[in-house]
C-alpha cells in the first residue's frame, strides 16, 4: 500500500506546500496514492512518547511504502531518525521523500541514508542557531481539543459545519473553530482528499505478506547503529 503522511507544522512548509511537492513526486515516478494519513504528534518528543505515531508504525504492513515531504515528517531528532528508519527498513517498509526526490529502501547504499541523516543534523544546528538569536519556530501549544482531533477531522472530511460539530462534541463553537484555524485542520483535510483524487497512475508494485504488525524496535529499545548497519549492508 502507498500511504501520504502529512505533518501538521508550523515552519515554512505549511500543508499546501507539502501537498504540491508530494503530488508532484508520485506523478513523476508513477504512484498512485492508496491513503493519506495525518500526525499531529511533537516531532520534538522521542518515539516512545510520541503514541500516536507509534500506532501509525504499528499499522503498516510489510512492503508498504510510505511518502513524505521530509524527514521532519518522522523526526527533527536524527537519533530518533535512525531508530524511525530501523524500524521501517526492518519490515521492508520502503520510504519516499518528495523535497529530495529520493527513496529509501531495503536495498539503499548506506551512504544514502547517512548523507540525509547528516544534512539533517546541519539543518537541526542552524535552527537552534536561529532559536538562540531570538527567531524560534513557533510551536503548538497542548488544547483540550486534542483528544477529539481524529474525530473532528473525520467529520470534517464528511463535510459537517463546525457549527453542527460542536453540537456533536458539545463544546463551545467558537473555541472549536479556533482549534481547527489554528491547527489547520482543514487545510489537512483538504490535502488529504486532494491527494487521493489526484493520483491517477499506475500503482509501483508491491507484494504483500502477512507479517505481525507491532514493531520490536518501539516495545523495547535497540542498539540503534547496529541496527541500520545490518539492514543497510
Amino acid at each position: 500500500m502507498n500511504i501520504v503522511l502529512l505533518k501538521n507544522r508550523s515552519d515554512d512548509f505549511p500543508i499546501i506546500i507539502q501537498q504540491k511537492q508530494i503530488l508532484k513526486y508520485a506523478h513523476h515516478h508513477d504512484v498512485i496514492i492508496d491513503t493519506t494519513e495525518i500526525e499531529n504528534s511533537d516531532p520534538a518528543l522521542e518515539l516512545e512518547e510520541r503514541k500516536e505515531f507509534k500506532g501509525f508504525l504499528r499499522s503498516l504492513s510489510k512492503y508498504d511504502h510510505i511518502i513524505i515531504f521530509d524527514l521532519f515528517t518522522f523526526s527533527r531528532n536524527v537519533e530518533e531518525l535512525v531508530k524511525i528508519f530501523e524500524c521501517l527498513l526492518t519490515r521492508s517498509i520502503s520510504v519516499h521523500i518528495a523535497d529530495v526526490n529520493v527513496c529509501i529502501h531495503v536495498d539503499s547504499k548506506p551512504l544514502v541514508l547517512l548523507d540525509l541523516l547528516v544534512k539533517q543534523r546541519e539543518l537541526n544546528k542552524k535552527l537552534d542557531k536561529e532559536k538562540t538569536q531570538g527567531r524560534p519556530k513557533g510551536r503548538m501549544s497542548k488544547s483540550k481539543f486534542d483528544t477529539y482531533r481524529p474525530q473532528v477531522i473525520e467529520l470534517l472530511e464528511n463535510r459537517t459545519s463546525i457549527s453542527e460539530i460542536a453540537k456533536i462534541l458539545q463544546v463551545s463553537r467558537t473555541s472549536l473553530k479556533d482549534y481547527v484555524n489554528s491547527r489547520g485542520l482543514k487545510e489537512l483535510v483538504k490535502a488529504k482528499i486532494t491527494l487521493l483524487q489526484s493520483s491517477q497512475k499506475q500503482p509501483l508494485s508491491l507484494t504483500k505478506s502477512n507479517v505481525d504488525k507491532e514493531c520490536s524496535l518501539i516495545k523495547q529499545p535497540t542498539d540503534q547503529t547496529e541496527g541500520i548497519h545490518y539492514e543497510l549492508q
